[in-house]
């Protein structure tokens, strides 16, 4: 059961307004987990670690964001719609990965590929033309147009792609995003390169998302993490003895930490972060409903991409009308059964993200409502079973999910989890006046101290 009565942060509030942010750790009253450190040093507890090896995202430590962007509204508004097109002009390469019960699609970070296309980094050019003609070559008949600088990969580049050892840092987008997104493109650019280039990153887009296709009647929710899972033991399995890691942001964040607290100490990943993640789905939900602000400068648009997202994979997805499953819907065995096209109209005039899910997402796991499922799927159930060390980064002003993260009593049942919540950042964002994240240069900086540092 979820905890009640955590309050949320009012409409607007001038205490968190400002550029100076602040990083303040939280975790169990017992002291984060014992990490074993590598070259014989001694262990040293998970917030010190942070702290010590990673100072960007140490207790107490201090950033700048833009002084334009003084609000988290200001800052995700900005995110979501400023041109980000000439930024982060990332090469990825596309494979289809194939399940028991259909697929979804891995884009890897292809660094090599900037001096193959010949990239120019200050204007974003590149031989366009040896670009698309390989894209012809390697894209399968019947699939989505992809975003630029992506396309699929051809046999050759996946076999040596697969004959990649480094260790690998996995990213899971936001709802309805993937990895063209802006922010999963700044976060794919300073992981990949950290350190010349030692990790191999890969985002791991869910069904239908990032101009994929869904090719069975298999969605992704926040209660369905089997393609993480597969994906991350099947890396494991290719070169058992190198690490693997996983990053998500917001609702990616929320499929991360419910896998993590499924498979608990049978995950392969070594550590983990979640960025801008709802904890507890149904205050999150309260707040895309009922804040004037976050109900019509984000619920609206986060709503549309649902909807858009449903009608361009009604293809598969789409039933005939009055259909009804003959076994009854369970999150274990899912029926996907409420795609009609009635529905797909009454889709069109939706506003808020639990409406979709009320008429398309709840029943077909066998729940009564948006809400039932939000309980159900809420982080914070699981969170006494997350084995590795996982860092929740989350603001307090953000304006999607609102600052509420993970409460005294859930931190206190697992040393692995410590909240670094800032005062400042918006949702996803923490723009600096440079335009760049700080919040990516961060993540990066964490994951390539842990794995420099830690057995």
């Amino acid at each position: 059961m979820l905890t009640h009565g955590i309050n949320t942060y009012p409409m607007i509030n001038p205490l968190h307004w400002g550029y100076n942010a602040t990083v303040e750790h939280l975790a169990s009253e017992t002291g984060t987990v014992s990490l074993p450190l590598k070259d014989g040093k001694d262990h040293v507890d998970f917030s010190q670690f942070v702290s010590e090896y990673v100072p960007a995202l140490g207790d107490g430590a201090q950033f700048q964001l833009d002084p334009r962007l003084f609000t988290g509204f200001l800052q995700t508004l900005y995110l979501s719609s400023a041109d980000y097109s000439k930024t982060h002009p990332v090469f990825y390469g596309r494979e289809i990965v194939q399940f028991d019960d259909g697929v979804c699609t891995a884009d890897w970070v292809r660094n090599d590929w900037v001096r193959k296309y010949k990239l120019n980094e200050v204007t974003c050019n590149f031989d366009k033309g040896a670009f698309d003609a390989d894209e012809r070559k390697t894209h399968p008949e019947g699939w989505p147009r992809l975003q630029p600088r992506t396309r699929y990969m051809s046999e050759s580049e996946k076999e040596d792609n697969m004959n990649d050892e480094r260790p690998i840092v996995i990213i899971m987008h936001g709802l309805a995003g993937g990895s063209h997104e802006p922010i999963v493109r700044s976060l794919a650019t300073y992981i990949s390169q950290i350190d010349g280039g030692k990790f191999q990153v890969v985002v791991l887009n869910t069904r239908g998302c990032a101009r994929s296709k869904i090719t069975t009647p298999a969605l992704f929710t926040g209660l369905h993490t089997g393609d993480l899972e597969k994906f991350a033991l099947r890396e494991k399995a290719r070169f058992p003895k190198r690490n693997l890691y996983a990053m998500g942001l917001s609702f990616g964040a929320v499929m991360l930490a419910n896998y993590l607290g499924r498979v608990g100490d049978k995950t392969p990943l070594k550590a983990a972060l979640c960025l801008s993640g709802a904890w507890d789905m149904v205050l999150s939900s309260e707040k895309l409903q009922h804040d004037f602000w976050t109900r019509n400068l984000f619920s609206k648009n986060l709503t549309q991409f649902l909807v858009r997202f449903a009608k361009v994979n009604m293809g598969e997805l789409e039933v005939p009308e009055g259909t009804t499953p003959e076994t009854p819907p369970t999150v274990e065995n899912p029926v996907f059964y409420t795609f009609t096209q009635s529905n797909m109209k009454k889709a069109l005039q939706m506003r808020n993200v639990i409406e979709f899910d009320d008429v398309f997402i709840a029943p077909c796991l066998g729940f009564s409502s948006g809400i039932e499922y939000y309980k159900e799927a809420s982080p914070l159930n699981l969170i006494d079973n997350i084995s590795i060390p996982l860092i929740a980064l989350n603001s307090k002003d953000d304006p999607v999910f609102g600052g509420i993260a993970i409460p005294q009593q859930f931190l206190n049942k697992n040393g692995n989890v410590l909240l670094c919540e800032s005062d400042l950042g918006g949702h996803v964002a923490y723009l600096q006046s440079d335009g760049e994240s700080w919040a990516s240069k961060a993540i990066a900086q964490f994951f390539s101290e842990f794995d420099k540092n830690v057995l």
